[in-house]
């Protein structure tokens, strides 16, 4: 086992700004993982790289099995440093002593808590409400049982994802980046920034479809499935080289066009345009009728 260290004081974590520099972010600085004798040490690991993605970095580790191994360190892909500042402890009371919130996390539903179960998202606004106050811990139970009784008996706030009956536990790992992102979409928020989590006055449905709103007055509108979009294409390919485009030319000019496309969207009848364009110059050229992808 990693030898034990002293919790080190909240100083700020960093966010990249958009001129590039590292800003100070103080909540997400002062949010805390916590996992519980964990017996698996890839989970450590993919636990580190999810929360580096997320703009966490303190973990704590509670009697973890093997926590800076190999397996640890090839799943903590890119977010060593999380990894290698990870504090180990011996007990829960250790881990949380700084904390002024505890917030655990379950897979199913206790007896005495189950009418308190709140879904992620609002265990992220909390979590971050608090993290400007102080330490706030966010705890996941060992691999097999999840959290403990006594375990869940500490935490003010106790939070379910709805996952589906016939699978409801998530692997460790994959709980730490469903909760760090809920925690990053409430801090986002926070910053003003609502539209791009799709939360707040400015959010909301996505934007009607640019290619869902031409209407023909005598066909119907709809998706082209993807065959008849590749035979569009293939059928001005086929025109072009037919008027003395080389197979460079062709190709680059058709990438730039699908891409054109993939931006502006296209309906089915839309598609006609391009044969009827195609099928002109296979006249003018003197050359054979298209005969399709088949």
């Amino acid at each position: 086992m990693a030898s034990k260290r002293t919790l080190p004081a909240a100083t700020g974590t960093s966010d990249a700004t958009t001129d590039g520099t590292a800003a100070i972010v103080p909540e997400l600085d002062r949010i805390v993982v916590i996992l519980s004798h964990t017996t698996e040490p890839a989970n450590i690991g993919a636990a580190c790289r999810a929360m580096k993605t997320m703009g966490l970095s303190r973990l704590r580790l509670i009697n973890p099995v093997d926590p800076r191994g190999d397996a640890a360190q090839a799943l903590a892909h890119g977010a060593q440093d999380v990894l290698d500042r990870a504090v180990v402890v011996g007990s829960l009371a250790e881990a949380v002593a700084d904390c002024v919130v505890v917030c655990g996390t379950t897979a199913r539903r206790r007896q005495l808590r189950k009418s308190a179960l709140m879904p992620p998202h609002h265990l992220a606004r909390h979590v971050v409400d608090h993290a400007r106050e102080g330490m706030v811990a966010i705890l996941f139970g060992t691999e097999r049982t999840g959290l403990t009784n006594d375990e869940i008996d500490i935490c003010r706030y106790l939070s379910m994802a709805p996952t589906d009956a016939s699978q409801p536990s998530l692997n460790l790992a994959h709980a730490v980046m469903l909760f760090a992102w809920e925690v990053r979409k409430a801090w986002l928020a926070g910053q003003g920034r609502e539209d791009w989590v799709g939360t707040g006055a400015g959010a909301g449905a996505p934007p009607p479809r640019p290619e869902m709103s031409v209407r023909h007055p005598n066909r119907e509108t709809r998706l082209p499935t993807q065959h008849e979009v590749d035979t569009m294409y293939a059928h001005l390919g086929y025109a072009m080289t037919a008027i003395g485009y080389n197979d460079f030319e062709r190709r680059k000019f058709l990438r730039y066009l699908r891409q054109l496309h993939g931006r502006a969207g296209m309906v089915n009848w839309e598609l006609q345009i391009f044969h009827l364009l195609a099928r002109r110059i296979l006249e003018l050229a003197g050359q054979p009728k298209f005969k399709g992808l088949d």
